[in-house]
């Protein structure tokens, strides 16, 4: 115990004062206090007995109590100890300063770091190179300062180091051996790929397992690099997970419906012919293999009705295009003109959006934006700001007043609400559609209500009825395929008592889906298609009938308060187990996507990775790389530590590179501005929809969806949808 009372001396050969000698550390003068109490108080005494009662405070204190002020600090937050001689601060600054020789690149304050004892002849060769490596360690601001360079100097996206794979690179480096060098560019592109790529695939294969159960839909799109070379690349859609299979160069290749049927044929022969139950390649493929059914991409089947709608020349519609017209004038004015883009910003959160034309349903996201900004476009023109803009020559004077009498013109605020009133439900529809979970249950029902609210809102325009419900029909027969009768008929929801108690839009009275003449007539043919002329099928249409009349094993009353409660798929695993036949069927077609716009995101990875400041690489490494990036977020949104390491790093490609896709933009501007009515909202009783969760068990049937060929800057138009 020290004498608190008494100045102690420095003796250099005091055992007590140097029991830490032997072992260097980067807080030397610690030895001269006592600590007092629990480490993280922080409570120490003077051992030159300055002062009975104890100090507060870090080492940095203890330092300012002996020898003051460090250049640089303004205060040392405590009395400076006057029992100390000027010997003892001397020796002191001796220890501090050769300290911090030692401990300069290291930023373990408070760490002791063992070297060897010295012999009497004087330093050992092992004592040397310790010495050296604590000399060649780096501080963490000089680390992190190398770590930020590399991402400025290469133009790195700063999410990057959100990802978690960054964390395990620099956790790995931090652990091999001394003088790790990293991997060349030529040996990352080429075998460290395909090993990757080896390791991805065993990762896969439970994916891959469960296709025999859930089927599986083959999606198809097309689209040209920058080195304008045509790419066609193949999906894999089951259990609500898009899986790249391939991505094919098609330079020198008539993109005819002959060859890509044969694509198609390999994609098929890859996943499994007969985990595949499902104009041109797709009747090829339908006649090799009858139980594959064709499909197009509802999603884009709809934007191009939402197309055919503005565009149309019929005298009854054509007021929509000169509307649409005016409306991308004024987008246009506002966001090319700095001063008036001014002047907006001061009467608008919300911001005037350009949508890219290959954005599903762009021609009402346009116009729906224009029509919330109402009032502030009108404050902006009224104001005196507007009247001071200089127009430089006559035709610009002239465009400033014509958007001016335009956004004043009542009538033309009237036709947009009045255009926007009955396109809504298409647009709504191509919301619901847009996604990879498996809806192909609900598809027909809504494409029913869809046209029945249409219909009621035209009631009073019946010659605009009359044009639109014609193009709606001529769009809706390319899209309407049998298999999406038998997968109504098979939702259990239709059958419940909500269900059938709920009135369509138009007031009539539901009915139960295999009523209807129509449904009826299709969707046996399809059962007889998908299990053909065998005992099989026979059975599994004994137990259909059971199921629509709601008897034998379908009679049991929790069966009967399920189908309100529950997805469809989990219905059927649930309660099908007494009817295997059936209860297969619907689980492979009730699994089905109806859309392609996993196909098309894949085009943003190629992009990113086809960046002229990135990489130029061959097709076939380029394909080995989209296929390594793309599966690995798709097996890591399926980790249970997804939300807490992965989510933030997911999100990246997605938010800038999708072009067709402004979901995102418009929740922040939501949250920018007053609450308005979402396009996706209903009032009609809708079947139970499954999590992203339960779609992990919940898989996507069989069919083959070929969407048009793309380019970067726009998307060629082509009736094919395989």
């Amino acid at each position: 115990m020290n004498d608190l009372n008494s100045t102690p001396s420095i003796d250099p050969e005091d055992d007590n004062m140097n029991l830490q000698d032997d072992q260097p550390t980067a807080t030397p003068l610690k030895k001269y206090v006592t600590i007092i109490g629990p480490k993280k108080d922080n409570k120490w005494v003077c051992n030159f007995g300055c002062k009975v009662e104890p100090y507060t405070g870090t080492y940095s204190r203890i330092r300012g109590h002996f020898l003051g002020r460090a250049p640089g600090q303004k205060a040392i937050g405590v009395m400076q100890c006057s029992k100390v001689t000027k010997d003892d601060k001397e020796r002191m600054r001796k220890e501090e300063h050769d300290a911090q020789q030692l401990f300069a690149r290291s930023s373990r304050k408070g760490v002791n770091v063992v070297v060897r004892p010295t012999t009497s002849i004087g330093t050992t060769k092992n004592d040397s190179r310790i010495v050296s490596d604590m000399f060649d360690m780096f501080s963490r601001g000089d680390v992190d300062g190398l770590i930020g360079r590399f991402f400025y100097g290469c133009g790195i996206p700063f999410n990057v180091a959100r990802s978690p794979f960054f964390h395990d690179m620099v956790k790995g480096i931090n652990e091999a051996s001394r003088g790790y060098k990293p991997p060349s560019a030529d040996k990352i592109r080429t075998s460290l790929l395909d090993k990757e790529k080896s390791k991805l695939d065993r990762h896969l294969a439970g994916i891959k397992d469960q296709w025999p159960t859930f089927g599986v839909s083959i999606v198809s799109d097309g689209w040209s690099n920058i080195k304008n070379q045509p790419i066609i690349n193949v999906v894999a859609i089951s259990g609500g997970r898009a899986m790249f299979l391939n991505g094919i160069d098609c330079s020198g290749d008539e993109k005819s419906g002959v060859f890509i049927s044969e694509l198609l044929f390999k994609a098929i022969e890859n996943v499994g012919v007969y985990n595949v139950p499902c104009k041109l390649a797709g009747d090829i493929v339908m006649e090799k293999y009858p139980h594959i059914f064709w499909s197009g991409c509802m999603a884009h089947s709809l934007s191009l009705l939402m197309k055919d709608i503005a565009t149309s020349h019929d005298p009854n519609l054509k007021f929509i295009m000169k509307l649409y017209g005016k409306v991308k004038d004024i987008v246009k004015y506002v966001r090319t003109h700095s001063m008036v883009l001014y002047i907006f910003r001061k009467f608008s959160a919300l911001e005037v959006i350009q949508v890219k034309k290959t954005r599903f349903g762009h021609h009402y996201v346009v116009l729906e934006r224009i029509n919330r900004l109402k009032n502030h476009l009108i404050s902006m023109v009224l104001s005196e700001e507007w009247d001071k803009i200089k127009c430089g020559s006559s035709s610009s004077k002239l465009q400033h007043e014509e958007i001016k009498r335009t956004i004043l013109d009542s009538d033309f605020w009237e036709q947009l609400k009045f255009v926007l009133n009955f396109t809504k439900p298409i647009a709504t529809m191509i919301r619901f559609c847009d996604s990879d979970k498996a809806v192909i249950g609900e598809v027909y029902q809504r494409m029913e209500d869809m046209l029945s609210s249409i219909e009621v809102i035209l009631l009073d325009k019946p010659e605009i009825l009359n044009v639109v419900r014609h193009i709606l029909l001529q769009r809706w027969q390319k899209m309407n395929i049998p298999l999406h009768l038998l997968a109504y008929v098979l939702t259990p929801f239709y059958y419940s008592t909500t269900w059938l108690a709920s009135s369509n839009p138009k007031g009539d009275q539901r009915r139960k889906p295999h009523v209807d003449p129509i449904v009826q007539h299709m969707y046996l043919d399809v059962v007889d298609r998908l299990l053909g002329n065998s005992i099989e099928a026979a059975r599994a249409r004994i137990q259909l009938s059971d199921f629509v009349s709601n008897t034998g094993i379908f009679a049991r009353p929790q069966t009967i308060v399920d189908r309100e409660i529950m997805p469809a798929v989990k219905w059927w695993s649930l309660h099908g187990a007494s009817v295997p036949e059936l209860s297969s069927l619907a689980v492979r077609v009730l699994s089905q996507s109806v859309n392609s716009s996993c196909a098309e995101r894949v085009w943003s990875t190629y992009s990113f990775i086809h960046s002229v400041a990135r990489n130029r690489m061959n097709a076939d490494r380029a394909e080995s790389l989209v296929y390594v990036h793309y599966n690995t977020r798709l097996l890591s949104r399926y980790r249970d530590d997804y939300e807490k390491a992965y989510k933030d790093w997911d999100s990246y490609v997605e938010d800038n590179l999708i072009n067709f896709n402004l979901r995102e933009i418009e929740d922040r501007d939501e949250a920018m501005a007053t609450r308005h009515d979402d396009i996706g909202s209903s009032s009609l009783p809708n079947p139970p929809q499954a999590t992203q969760e339960q779609n992990q068990h919940e898989g996507t049937t069989s069919q083959v969806n070929e969407g048009q060929l793309t380019s970067q800057a726009t998307r060629t138009k082509q009736a094919r949808h395989v």
